[in-house]
């Protein structure tokens, strides 16, 4: 008995054991999309060690940059040569790393990363053609650094070109010391060894990884999936908790991330699971997603409602088997419920409204396990099989909403492209193109960095020129700009710290100190998307142990890198804040209006398929397009939102903004879900709905005219009161019908689009009056 009592034990042990390493693997792949990080830091580690490996075999057998003699001094500069070659290496695999998913073609893609050495030899040659005659070499970085603004406007080869450019001409600075132009043909041979393993990291890592980008995504949103089943199962067990609903409602929109990734994929000619179509895959992943918002949606109502203690059990075990992933309990949980609750004695103590949403919650329990069930059958093709390139006819090719850039949503990117070339009411030179701003923009803040840098140490300046340089890398608009400004800065300081601590630990064991470099790029990378702080905290502990074996570090080496560094951001914040500034309200107001007219769209659309009866089928374009806006609005406040420390405003926008833009797009899913059930309403109320309609997207449009000027006039028109008057014209008055709750959601649209704006200062009216409610 005790034998049979202790392999009991044991084996639910081990079932523990491996369902708390399901579940952090589940974490693991939730929080990064595909993998997407983890491939990129794994890519560029491989690729930095690899370079570094074939460098050192260069310099071992060419000694390129070397001199002849016996000296302590000599043989200083001569490990100095071979340093500064595997660095010259590694910066081009670095660049490559990021460079090569611009490019969504793989001709073109290996095309940018051969050119990419050849822009950074011509920067290294002007920098060492030049050292000798400081003022233009000055003047020649500026205009390095401020053109790669100017070519962004060619997209990925503008940042093959800009980025080469710029960096070649600080590697030129760097190797001043240790040849001249005499030594180009040396710096060649690294560039293009770097190039080489480059592209051989694309070709060997990147590319036959881009083929499976759907079924890592697809894992991806399981897990979010996952995630969203937990925080539901938070909510029943803590129905007065405010944290609970917030943490469901982000795992609900980084579960739409995670779709319209997925859908950006699919329209990029990937490999899918046996025997099914991108059209497919899609409406799977959208008919899960809807499911699992529904459920979790009538979950968070149920919390509240006073219902039997068995359904409430039910319930929560349906979202707990959710968690778990596993079809078959959630479907058996899901009509259990709905069997007890066709019993009398069950459905006798439950009102009628909290009857209603428990049958739509079981419904959608059940519908999420069928389309669980029709994703873990699909099995996608052996790897060998995947690889292997194929085309898919123009009429099973399906069109996204959405692109990706370099593996992501494109974030604020469109919307302050906007933003910037649109006229204003402030001035006519603030509408320029994004790419024209930015390197105006840039010029000026190198200008500023290089002469303030030079006087702060005439040797070290370009550290503040390249914080200038990163600060507006991957920045759209003022405000992320002057987060990456501050995280350059406090990366910096954490990684002067560790740096100078982990250099006396290694000292100059050069295997020791090149794990210690891979090591933290890897960190760098990996969580760079957590908080660039992180990155920049890795660059500094490598370029610590850069000086240790360029024997030339120093603690006062580490606190000129900081002060540089706080130069070089506070440069690049002051531009953006005084020169041709991209304000974050400009941004908001622009993808508040890209996100209210996707709102419309999609409202018009679902009254249209009620009117016919067909419920929220067709829906799925308008939903991923008012998804995608939504998105973008989310990314262009993110960078405000972070930074707000007391209430009030962000940005010069208020909070209550973003609050009533993220309740329209909630009420906007709950429209499309509550659709699905709804029959027709036709005669004069469906009529009358017509009109309803018709007047909330007037009242719409009016929002996003009266956001596209600087004052407004404008009024914006409520049409609450017309949903109202339908929903007690129908037969069904008083009863939470589906119809009833369509047309509540309408009044709910209505009642988050007045609240904007107000938010925006813009008037609102009664639909039958011409008091202004304020």
């Amino acid at each position: 008995m005790s034998h049979s009592l202790a392999v009991t034990r044991s084996t639910t042990t081990a079932g523990r054991t491996r369902q708390t390493v399901n579940e952090w693997f589940n974490r693991f792949v939730a929080s990064d999309p595909g993998l997407t990080r983890l491939r990129l830091a794994v890519q560029t580690v491989v690729s930095v060690a690899a370079v570094i490996g074939v460098e050192w075999l260069f310099v071992q057998f060419a000694h390129p940059l070397m001199v002849s003699g016996d000296s302590a001094a000599v043989a200083a500069e001569n490990r100095a040569a071979g340093v500064m070659g595997m660095m010259a290496g590694a910066m081009v695999v670095m660049v490559s790393s990021f460079a090569g998913p611009m490019f969504t073609r793989v001709r073109d893609g290996l095309l940018g990363l051969a050119l990419l050495p050849c822009a950074m030899f011509i920067g290294v040659v002007a920098g060492l053609a030049l050292q000798d005659v400081k003022v233009v070499a000055l003047a020649v970085m500026i205009v390095a650094l401020g053109g790669a603004g100017f070519l962004r406007r060619f997209g990925a080869w503008g940042f093959v070109i800009g980025q080469g450019l710029f960096m070649g001409n600080f590697l030129g600075f760097f190797l001043g010391h240790l040849t001249d132009v005499s030594g180009v043909g040396w710096i060649a041979a690294e560039l293009a060894i770097g190039g080489a393993v480059a592209i051989a990291a694309q070709l060997v890592l990147s590319y036959p990884s881009r083929w499976s980008a759907v079924q890592r995504l697809r894992s991806s949103f399981l897990g979010r999936a996952d995630a969203v089943a937990a925080a539901t199962v938070e909510v029943l067990d803590h129905p007065d908790s405010e944290r609970s609903r917030r943490r469901r409602h982000e795992k609900l929109v980084r579960l739409n991330e995670s779709a319209l990734m997925i859908d950006a994929q699919l329209a990029e000619n990937p490999r899918l699971p046996v025997g099914t179509t991108a059209a497919e895959l899609h409406q799977h992943v959208f008919a899960a997603e809807l499911a699992l918002a529904n459920a979790s949606r009538f979950a968070r109502a149920i919390a509240v409602a006073d219902t039997p203690d068995s359904v409430r059990t039910l319930v929560r075990d349906a979202m707990v088997a959710v968690v778990q992933r596993a079809p078959e309990p959630v479907d058996r949980i899901g009509r259990a419920l709905r069997e007890l609750l066709r019993q009398d004695d069950t459905s006798a103590q439950i009102d009628d409204g909290t009857l209603l949403v428990l049958h739509r919650f079981a419904t959608s329990v059940i519908a999420y396990a069928q389309v669980l069930a029709a994703i873990n059958r699909q099995r996608f093709e052996p790897y060998l099989d995947r690889v292997r390139s194929h085309d898919v006819p123009e009429q099973d090719r399906f069109a996204a909403s959405v692109s990706l850039v370099g593996g992501w949503l494109p974030g604020s990117s469109a919307v302050s492209a906007t933003a910037s070339r649109e006229k204003t009411g402030q001035s006519v030179a603030a509408r320029l193109d994004p790419s024209v701003r930015a390197g105006i923009q840039m010029t000026v803040a190198a200008a500023i960095s290089v002469v303030a840098g030079s006087l702060i140490s005439a040797d070290r300046f370009y550290w503040a020129v390249l914080a200038t340089f990163v600060t507006f890398m991957g920045a759209n608009n003022a405000a992320e700009q002057v987060r990456k400004g501050a995280f350059r800065v406090i990366g910096t300081i954490l990684g002067v710290v560790v740096g100078a601590l982990l250099a006396e630990i290694v000292g100059r064991d050069v295997p020791l100190s090149i794990a210690v470099i891979l090591v933290s790029l890897f960190l760098g990378i990996y969580l760079m998307r957590i908080s660039y702080a992180f990155f920049a905290m890795s660059i500094t502990i490598l370029v610590a142990q850069l000086y240790v074996q360029l024997a030339e570090f120093s603690a006062e080496l580490l606190e000129m890198r900081v002060l540089e560094t706080l130069v070089g951001a506070a440069a690049a914040v002051a531009t953006v804040i005084f020169v041709l500034p991209l304000r974050t309200s400009r941004v908001v107001r622009v993808a508040t209006r890209e996100f209210l007219t996707a709102l419309s769209a999609l409202v018009t659309d679902t009254v249209r398929g009620v009117r016919d009866g067909e419920g929220g089928h067709r829906l799925e374009a308008v939903s991923r397009d008012l998804d995608v806006a939504f998105q973008a609005l989310e990314s262009a406040t993110s960078p405000s939102r972070a930074m707000l420390r007391v209430p009030g405003t962000f940005g010069g926008v208020n909070q209550q903004w973003w609050a009533a833009a993220n309740a329209a797009h909630s009420y906007a899913r709950d429209l499309v879900a509550d659709a699905q059930w709804c029959t027709a309403i036709d005669g004069p109320e469906g009529a009358r709905l017509d009109d309803a309609t018709a007047a909330m997207a007037a009242s719409i449009t009016e929002l996003v005219e009266a956001l596209a000027e600087h004052r407004s006039t404008r009024v914006y028109t409520r049409s609450a009161s017309l949903f109202e008057r339908v929903a007690t014209e129908l037969d069904d008055h008083g009863r939470l019908t589906p119809r009833q709750l369509v047309l509540r959601d309408l009044q709910l649209i209505d009642g988050a689009t007045a609240a904007l704006a107000k938010s925006a200062d813009i008037d609102v009216h009664a639909v039958d009056t011409a008091v202004t409610d304020r």
